[in-house]
C-alpha cells in the first residue's frame, strides 16, 4: 500500500490547449482553455449545463471566451488542473504522479459533475494503492456531510463519497 505523498504541483496558473473551444474560469482568477468534447461527452452534468440537452455532440449553447469565461465555482483550480490531467496527460494511462491524495480530489469532481468512467479510473487507482470507496446518501439538504454515524471508523483507508439526498 501507498503512504500518503504529497500532491501533485503543476507549474502554470492558466491552462492554454491548442484548439480549445471553451474557457473555465475559477475563483482564483486561473482560466482553463480546453475542449468541451471530454465533458460533453462524458458527463450528463456538463452536456446539461453546456448544451442544454441530456446526450452528447450537441452545440454549445453559449460561446465562452477568455473575456467571458464559465465560471466554475464549486472546485478550486489547484484541483480542477489535477481533474484536467486525466484528460490531458503526457503519457496515455500512467497517472504515476498523482498521489492517493489526488485521487480523492479527482473522485470528488467525478462523483460531483456526473464522470462515471473518471470516477472508475479514480476507484481503481485508489483500490491499487490500499484504499477502497463506500458512497452512501444523507438523504437531506446539504452539499457535503460529515456524518460520524455514517462513517464506519473501523476501516481507516476508506474513501467516503456522501451524495445528497435532495437538490438544493
Amino acid at each position: 500500500m501507498q503512504a500518503i505523498t504529497e500532491s501533485f504541483t503543476p507549474v502554470s496558473k492558466d491552462i492554454f490547449i491548442r484548439g480549445a473551444d471553451i474557457v473555465f474560469m475559477t475563483d482564483d482568477g486561473a482560466k482553463f482553455h480546453v475542449h468541451s468534447y471530454f465533458f460533453t461527452r462524458e458527463s450528463i452534468y456538463w452536456q446539461q449545463k453546456l448544451t442544454g440537452h441530456n446526450e452528447p455532440h450537441h452545440p454549445l449553447s453559449k460561446h465562452y471566451t477568455a473575456n467571458d469565461p464559465y465560471i466554475i465555482q464549486d472546485v478550486d483550480s489547484h484541483d480542477f488542473r489535477k481533474f484536467l490531467r486525466v484528460f490531458y496527460n503526457t503519457r496515455y494511462g500512467d497517472y504515476s504522479f498523482f498521489s492517493n491524495l489526488d485521487w480523492v480530489d479527482i473522485l470528488s469532481i467525478a462523483h460531483k459533475w456526473e464522470f462515471p468512467h473518471v470516477k472508475t479510473l479514480s476507484k481503481l487507482y485508489l483500490g491499487k494503492m490500499g484504499y477502497g470507496v463506500v458512497e452512501r446518501t444523507c438523504g437531506v439538504h446539504c452539499t457535503r456531510i460529515v456524518d460520524d454515524e455514517m462513517i464506519d471508523r473501523s476501516y481507516p483507508r476508506q474513501v467516503y463519497l456522501i451524495s445528497c439526498g435532495h437538490e438544493i
